[in-house]
């Protein structure tokens, strides 16, 4: 599950800064690593772990967000 969580977090954010220089795509939920991330892990999360894949997928859009934070420190 940590893997899975850290692992769409960091898919989420790459895919974002993919996304971001492009005008014609809407910023959310596609610009915003959190949104994104979400997203992302819904289905796959709720596929393997059940309901529980809400939680997960909120808590990977809340990692999503700290990797940002913490890369733009650096």
């Amino acid at each position: 599950m940590i893997l899975l969580i850290i692992g769409i977090a960091s898919l989420g954010h790459l895919i974002a800064d993919f996304l971001e220089p492009l005008p014609e795509i809407p910023n959310k939920p596609f610009k915003c690593n959190m949104c994104l991330s979400t997203w992302l892990c819904l289905l796959p999360a709720m596929v393997l772990y059940g309901w529980e894949g809400i939680l997960i997928a909120a808590i990977t859009g809340i990692v999503s967000e700290l990797i940002y934070k913490i890369l733009n420190r650096i």
